[in-house]
């Protein structure tokens, strides 16, 4: 026997732009509550992005070492970038490669999909396997 799982959805009642920036767009809603109670939710619109885990014959991996206004700090990271409008996510990953690395790939595997940020955004980043074996640094 199987238990139902309760129903939470929240459903706008209205939604309004607090600001729009190249990057992201921020918005406030007012909602109704699955009680009938009503609430606001603020969040984050952003248009997508990739992420790039570049594997080298030997099984290491290529990270980035790069400085991050948000935090103030260089981080090391997985190459990434975000999806110009349109663009396919595997082109958006090859070409996020090579600007980033200089390394092209010679075998891609779309590995899932993060969500990184779901309690204020609706972000979503596609982890790509980029296999460098027989890759060129460009």
């Amino acid at each position: 026997m199987s238990a139902q799982r309760p129903d939470f959805t929240e459903s706008a009642l209205d939604s309004k732009t607090v600001y729009r920036g190249r990057l992201l767009t921020v918005k406030e809603d007012r909602v109704r509550l699955p009680d009938g109670a009503e609430s606001r939710r603020e969040y984050i619109e952003h248009q997508g992005a990739v992420m790039i885990l570049p594997l080298f014959d030997d099984f290491s991996v290529l990270l980035e070492y790069q400085y991050r206004y948000p935090l103030r700090a260089h981080t090391w990271k997985l190459p990434a970038g975000k999806l110009a409008a349109g663009e396919e996510r595997l082109v958006c990953a090859q070409r996020e490669l090579l600007e980033e690395t200089g390394y092209v790939a010679s075998e891609w595997r779309h590995l899932g999909v993060l969500y990184p940020c779901v309690g204020y955004s609706n972000e979503r980043i596609d982890l790509y396997l980029a296999r460098t074996a027989g890759a060129r640094r460009s």
